[in-house]
C-alpha cells in the first residue's frame, strides 16, 4: 500500500482567492483531531495541536495509523510535523513521515523571495511566495501553491464547492460542513465548518478513507 495522505493534485487553480486567512482559523480548544476509517474500519486517529506565543503560533501534527489484515498488522504508517506561523504568515514546517518503512522528511522555510523547500528525494529549490503546508487545518491552502508535507512537491489545486453536506462525527453526532473537492493526481474531498474550522476528510487510496472530528 502506497500511503498518500499528503498528496493533492496539480495544475492550475479553479478559485481564486487569498493565500493567507485573517485571521487563522485555530480552534478555541488548541487542538483538532480525527478517528481515521479504512473502509469503514477505524485504522488510527490524526492530531494538531496549536500553540500561540505572542504573535508567533506553532502547530504539531501527529498521525498514526495501522492497517491489520486477518488480525496482522499489515501496514503502519506515521507522521509528525511542526508548522510555525508569523504574524500570521507561514514561516515554516519540518515534517517525518515513516511510510511503512520508507521514512521521509520535509524542511520549507520562508525566505525573501519564497521558501526553501528541500525532501529526502527532493534537491533544494525555491517554492511560491503563497505556498502552504498540506495540513488541511488552514482553508487558505485551497487558493495558494500546496506543499506535500511527504514528498516535498509543490503545486496549485483545481479545487471546486458542491455545496454544503452533514457530516458524522467520532462521538455520533454530525457537523455541518462546506465541501471542497480537489481533483488532478489525486481525487480528495475536505470539508470546512462555517467558522473555517476543519471538520472532514475523505479519499481513496486501497481503499475509502473517511475523517470523523473528535471531540474537542
Amino acid at each position: 500500500m502506497n500511503r498518500r495522505l499528503f498528496l493533492l493534485s496539480s495544475g492550475a487553480s479553479a478559485m481564486a482567492g487569498p493565500a493567507l486567512a485573517a485571521p487563522l482559523p485555530v480552534p478555541p480548544s488548541g487542538r483538532i483531531g480525527f478517528r481515521v476509517l479504512r473502509n469503514g474500519t477505524p485504522i488510527g486517529e490524526h492530531h494538531l495541536v496549536f500553540t500561540q506565543s505572542g504573535d508567533t503560533l506553532r502547530v504539531d501534527l501527529h498521525v498514526a495509523l495501522l492497517v491489520r489484515l486477518a488480525g496482522i498488522s499489515f501496514f503502519r504508517y506515521t507522521a509528525q510535523a511542526t508548522e510555525i506561523w508569523s504574524d500570521g504568515a507561514f514561516q515554516s514546517v519540518y515534517s517525518q513521515v515513516n511510510d511503512n518503512g520508507n521514512h521521509l522528511q520535509v524542511q520549507a522555510e520562508r525566505i525573501a523571495n519564497g521558501y526553501a523547500i528541500k525532501g529526502t528525494h527532493v534537491p533544494r529549490y525555491i517554492g511560491h511566495p503563497n505556498t502552504l503546508p498540506l495540513t488541511y487545518w488552514n482553508k487558505a491552502m485551497l487558493y495558494g501553491t500546496i506543499l506535500n508535507i511527504q514528498t516535498a512537491h509543490s503545486y496549485p489545486a483545481i479545487v471546486r464547492s458542491p455545496g454544503w453536506n452533514r457530516l458524522p462525527t467520532a462521538d455520533g453526532g454530525s457537523v455541518v460542513a462546506q465541501r471542497f473537492d480537489v481533483t488532478g493526481k489525486l481525487h480528495l474531498s475536505v470539508w470546512y465548518d462555517q467558522y473555517a474550522q476543519w471538520s472532514g476528510l475523505a479519499f481513496h487510496v486501497d481503499g475509502y478513507e473517511t475523517y470523523e472530528r473528535l471531540p474537542a
